[in-house]
């Protein structure tokens, strides 16, 4: 039930999320995010479905897939360094609780 997102770590098995409405991560475009809400994906993992585990891969590697187009992407301008503080600063929390 871990989750990356551009705040930081997601728990989604977390009562906190038991009636969460929002997406995953709303900075995301993945097919997860546009379609299933936290509340949704937390149900499928308590209740033991294959799919809850599926969501959440597929919402990963999107994830991690477009983190590394943006650090390509930043490499070519010659400002790798600039967009490592930046993400860093952003996903500062370990925990990602929804607040």
């Amino acid at each position: 039930g871990t989750v990356f997102t551009w705040d930081g770590i997601l728990h989604i098995t977390n009562a906190c999320y038991e009636t969460d409405p929002q997406p995953l991560d709303p900075k995301c475009d993945c097919p997860v995010c546009k379609n299933f809400s936290r509340a949704y994906i937390r149900h499928l993992f308590k209740a033991k479905e294959q799919l809850a585990g599926r969501l959440a891969v597929t919402h990963n590697l999107y994830f991690y897939n477009t983190m590394m187009t943006e650090i390509r992407d930043a490499l070519d301008k010659g400002e790798f360094a600039a967009y490592k503080k930046r993400k860093l600063d952003g996903m500062q929390r370990i925990v990602y609780d929804g607040k």
